[in-house]
C-alpha cells in the first residue's frame, strides 16, 4: 500500500531580509510543521512575527534562506498549480470583470477559452456570485470582492489553499458570513487549507488546529488542537468549549504581546 505524503512539510525554514542600512533582519527561524491532506490549519502570532512571509514561502513566491518546504512530497522551488492564495486586499484587476478576474489564472495556464469560461462560471456560482459575471470590482461590496478572490483561487482546483487574513478588511458582520461560506465550500470541496489570521476566535472557529508563532524571528512554539465537531455554525461560539479553546490560544500568545 502506497503511503500518501503529508500535504505540507515545512522543515527548519529560515528567512531574513535586509534593513535600510544593510543589516540582516531575521524573519523566520527554525520553523517546522506538518499538515496532513485536507486539514484546515490556522497560523496566529504577534504582529510582525513573519506570518505573511511564511505564507509566501509556502506558495513559492519567496524562497527560504534555509530549510525547505514540500507539497505532497515535492520540494517547492517557486509558485505552482497545486497552490492558490487569497489575499486580504482582494488583489483584483480593476479593469477586468468578475468573469475575467476569475478566469485570469486559467488564462495564464493557457487553458482554452471555452474550458476557461466554463470553469470560471462554475467557480463564480460556487461562491454565490452568479449574475455578477459582467460587473467590475468597483461596483462590488468588500464582501463580494473577497468572494471573487476566493473564486479565483478555487477555479484552479488547488491541492493547497493559502489564506492571508482574507477577512481582515471586512466589517464584523460580513466577516462572520464569509467564515460560514468558507466552511461550507471546504465541506463540499475538501482541500488542505492554511489560514493566517490575527483573530483568535476566527482561528478556533475555522481550524482543526491552531499553530502559534513566536515574535520575530518567527517559529512555531505552540499547537492547539481544536476538537470541535464538524460541520460547525456560529452557535458553536456560545459553547463553553469554544471559549476554553480561545482562552488557550490567548494564553499561548499573551506572553508575546507588547503594548
Amino acid at each position: 500500500m502506497e503511503l500518501i505524503p503529508p500535504a505540507i512539510e515545512v522543515r527548519q525554514v529560515a528567512k531574513a531580509f535586509r534593513g535600510p542600512e544593510g543589516e540582516r533582519l531575521p524573519v523566520l527561524e527554525r520553523l517546522s510543521f506538518v499538515v496532513p491532506p485536507q486539514q484546515f490549519v490556522a497560523v496566529i502570532g504577534p504582529s510582525g512575527c513573519g506570518k505573511t512571509t511564511l505564507l509566501r514561502v509556502l506558495d513559492g513566491l519567496t524562497p527560504p534562506d534555509g530549510g525547505e518546504v514540500r507539497i505532497f512530497g515535492r520540494r517547492v522551488t517557486g509558485p505552482g498549480p497545486d497552490r492558490a492564495v487569497v489575499f486580504q486586499d482582494f488583489a483584483l484587476l480593476p479593469w477586468a470583470t468578475v468573469l475575467e478576474n476569475v478566469a485570469f489564472p486559467l488564462e495564464i495556464r493557457r487553458v482554452p477559452a471555452p474550458e476557461r469560461d466554463r470553469r470560471a462560471r462554475a467557480a463564480i456560482a460556487l461562491v454565490g456570485l452568479d449574475g455578477f459575471e459582467g460587473y467590475y470590482p468597483h461596483a462590488l461590496s468588500g464582501g463580494m470582492q473577497q468572494r471573487v478572490g476566493l473564486a479565483r483561487a478555487l477555479v484552479v482546483d488547488p491541492q493547497v489553499l493559502l489564506l492571508d487574513e482574507p477577512f481582515g478588511a471586512l466589517d464584523a458582520q460580513t466577516r462572520l458570513v464569509l467564515q460560514d461560506e468558507l466552511l461550507a465550500l471546504w465541506q463540499r470541496r475538501p482541500t488542505t487549507v492554511v489560514l493566517v489570521t490575527h483573530d483568535m476566535a476566527e482561528a478556533v472557529y475555522l481550524a482543526d488546529r491552531v499553530l502559534v508563532m513566536s515574535p520575530r524571528p518567527g517559529r512555531i512554539v505552540e499547537e492547539v488542537p481544536v476538537p470541535l465537531p464538524r460541520p460547525r455554525d456560529q452557535s458553536v461560539r456560545r459553547s463553553a468549549r469554544f471559549a476554553e479553546l480561545v482562552e488557550e490560544v490567548w494564553t499561548c500568545l499573551r506572553g508575546f504581546v507588547r503594548l
